[in-house]
């Protein structure tokens, strides 16, 4: 009889779920470390090589459909503070599928432009939708809008929630003739954008 050489530690894990620390075993693939927290990556199934004390976690179902570093990102903007953003990825760009279940990223201030923003509030809000990029691969995924594409794609009217058409680099409300100059927009801002 050959000897075990793999142990399933969690029948499921969800992506940024602790599965142990660095003492215990040795973080592999569809794992990450967080100081000295090994966390899965993955939606997946946690497995321990006992042999080499390491553990990996297996993606459940067919495709990895997951964010990496570098990925081009759609997302709406859930929360704002003055230095920092919650995303929601809701799809990965040039993938077929939208994100089930969907995935948190967090935009710094300091990531949304090369020229100096005051406060985040000024260039996106919430509700807005963002094309953004993957700049880290834990999760919360960091994220970045500083390239000219990158930004607000589609954006509503803070009075009367309709969405903004883009008139001469401004943001304009053909419902309530409201207008909006600072947000950071997209060259790919288009009405009307379809987000399932």
């Amino acid at each position: 009889m050959r000897p075990v050489k793999e142990k399933i530690l969690r029948d499921v894990v969800t992506p940024g779920e602790s599965l142990g620390i660095i003492e215990e075993f040795l973080p592999g693939e569809g794992t990450y470390l967080d100081d000295d927290n090994i966390k899965s990556l993955y939606f997946g199934v946690a497995v321990l090589d006992i042999e080499e004390r390491k553990v990996h976690v297996r993606p459940l179902g067919r495709e990895r459909l997951l964010p990496v570093k570098g990925d081009i990102v759609i997302g709406e903007v859930n929360s704002v503070k003055r230095d920092t953003a919650t995303i929601v990825i809701k799809k990965i760009e040039n993938k077929d599928a939208w994100l089930k279940p969907s995935f948190h990223g967090m935009l710094h201030i300091s990531q949304v432009s090369d020229k100096f923003v005051e406060s985040l509030s000024s260039a996106i809000r919430v509700t807005d939708i963002v094309r953004a990029k993957i700049i880290n691969n834990k999760v919360p995924y960091q994220l970045s809008m500083k390239d000219k594409e990158l930004g607000v794609i589609l954006a509503f009217c803070v009075n009367c929630q309709n969405p903004m058409v883009l008139k001469d680099r401004k943001l304009y409300c053909p419902q309530c003739r409201n207008q909006e100059e600072e947000r950071k927009i997209s060259l790919r801002y288009s009405t009307p954008f379809k987000l399932q």
